[in-house]
């Protein structure tokens, strides 16, 4: 008897998967997942006051003081201008897979959005580029999903990426 309900239960997770396949080239991958979750909402960033919700799924990087919340890293700092530091992040963005840029909320501040590459999660990224006052500058990033509980650290692990490139490609 539990052998026939735990094949049933396989069966029907099954035609889930299959139907939701379907659908998400029926109707796109974007259009499925706001069907299932809801619209994307994103607000504009301010980190001088942005909170930190109580997901796991959010990844903050902040020079010291910056932002009111506790940053889970923080940032470097590079040896070159903001402007320059900024052309470098938009060379390497270039290179990533399923990155889009969304627009600029204000001077200096991006928003982009990552998706995951099987299912098309869409993540939000927002960098500001900040001068400092040596001629050197850093930058503060909020990376955040939009669906789940956890995101399994896809966000850290993107962060922490895309530092590593921005700082192989300055001096």
């Amino acid at each position: 008897m539990l052998i026939r309900i735990i094949a049933a239960l396989f069966l029907i997770a099954g035609g889930v998967a299959l139907l939701a396949t379907i659908a998400s080239f029926v109707v796109g991958k974007q259009a499925l997942l706001e069907l299932v979750f809801g619209p994307v909402k994103r607000s504009a960033v301010d980190f001088a006051t942005l909170q930190l919700g109580p997901k796991p799924n959010q990844y903050l990087v902040c020079p010291p003081g910056f932002c009111q919340s506790e940053p889970h890293r923080e940032a470097p700092t590079y040896a070159v201008s903001a402007e320059r530091l900024e052309q470098a992040w938009f060379e390497m963005i270039e290179r990533q897979p399923r990155v889009t840029r969304l627009g600029s909320t204000e001077s200096a501040q991006y928003d982009f959005e990552a998706t995951t590459a099987l299912m098309g999660y869409p993540d939000t990224v927002t960098v500001r580029f900040i001068e400092s006052d040596e001629g050197s500058s850093m930058l503060a990033i909020y990376s955040r999903s939009h669906y789940g509980h956890s995101d399994l650290g896809a966000n850290k692990k993107r962060i922490d990426s895309w530092l590593e490139m921005t700082a192989q490609a300055l001096p």
